[in-house]
C-alpha cells in the first residue's frame, strides 16, 4: 500500500468507505494486476489467471491440490452432523449414578445360588 511522506495511509478520512468495501476493491485490483513473479508460464497473465492456472495444473498431480480445486469449483460436500440434546439436572444425574453404583455393589457381593461345595460333589 502506498504511503504519504509522513507515513499516513492514502485513504482520506472524510470518506464513507467501509472496511469490507475497501478489502473487496483491493482484492479486485490485485486480481486484475499483471503477474510479476518469476514463473515464465504466467508471464503476460493477470494474478488471478496465474493462480487459477497453477491450481488446475497442481490438481492433476497433487491430491491436496485436487481436493482444494474441487472444493473451490464445485463446493464442499455437505457433512452430516448428528446432534443429540439431553436435558439433565444434577439431582437426577446423581440419583442415576447412585443407582448404578448400588447395582454394581449388589452384583459384586451376591452369593451364587449353588455353593462351591455343592458344585464339586
Amino acid at each position: 500500500m502506498q504511503r504519504f511522506d509522513d507515513g499516513r495511509c492514502p485513504i482520506p478520512s472524510n470518506t464513507d468507505v467501509s472496511l469490507a468495501e475497501l478489502a473487496e476493491k483491493s482484492l479486485d485490483v490485485l486480481a486484475r494486476d499483471q503477474y510479476s513473479g518469476d514463473d515464465e508460464r504466467f508471464k503476460g497473465k493477470s494474478n488471478l489467471a496465474a493462480a487459477l492456472q497453477s491450481l488446475v495444473e497442481d490438481s492433476t498431480t497433487d491430491p491436496k491440490a485436487r481436493t482444494e480445486f474441487l472444493d473451490r469449483s464445485m463446493g464442499k460436500p455437505k457433512q452430516r452432523v448428528d446432534q443429540t440434546n439431553v436435558n439433565v439436572n444434577l439431582t437426577g444425574w446423581l440419583g442415576q449414578l447412585a443407582e448404578q453404583d448400588s447395582q454394581i455393589l449388589d452384583a459384586e457381593f451376591s452369593t451364587p445360588d449353588d455353593s462351591a461345595e455343592e458344585m464339586f460333589k
